[in-house]
């Protein structure tokens, strides 16, 4: 049976989503501040979804036609 914490977090800190995204977290954070990236406020600190952190690798790839 797989609980809640075996699985990925739906949501990431900025470390996590820089890990995530092979970059750093100021260039999380400056995608954030020019609205490319969805992000939700949790207390004082910044969460990203997974969903959109996806959601954005697969926008951003592009395909070579042949």
């Amino acid at each position: 049976m797989t609980t809640i914490f075996q699985s990925p977090p739906l949501l990431l800190t900025e470390r996590e989503a820089a890990h995530l995204l092979n970059c750093c977290e100021k260039t999380v954070y400056t995608m954030r501040q020019q609205g490319k990236l969805k992000f939700m406020k949790l207390g004082s600190g910044v969460r990203y979804p997974r969903a959109a952190i996806e959601k954005f690798i697969e926008e951003q790839s592009k395909t070579i036609t042949a």
